[in-house]
């Protein structure tokens, strides 16, 4: 029963995760802003002329199972 309620948290924390990314996304996007990595195997990193501006298993929605997805914006000169 202990490892079904860990996995129900783990569930939930996913999906509350996965929409706050996504929200983020969707109002960044004007900016330039994007998601790099691609679920499930993800190894997200920043082209060249963008920044990283955070991490996230989850990023834009889909989760990785290994790595992580990078969130890239234009650099600022």
């Amino acid at each position: 029963m202990k490892s079904f309620a860990t996995l129900l948290v783990f569930v939930a924390t996913l999906f509350v995760t996965g929409q706050a990314a996504t929200l983020t996304t969707e109002s960044s996007a004007a900016d330039g802003c994007f998601w790099d990595g691609t679920a499930p195997f993800c190894t997200g990193h920043c082209p060249r002329g963008y920044v990283e501006e955070g991490r996230s298993s989850c990023g834009d929605g889909a989760c990785c199972w290994t790595g992580y997805k990078t969130y890239c914006c234009p650099e600022t000169n």
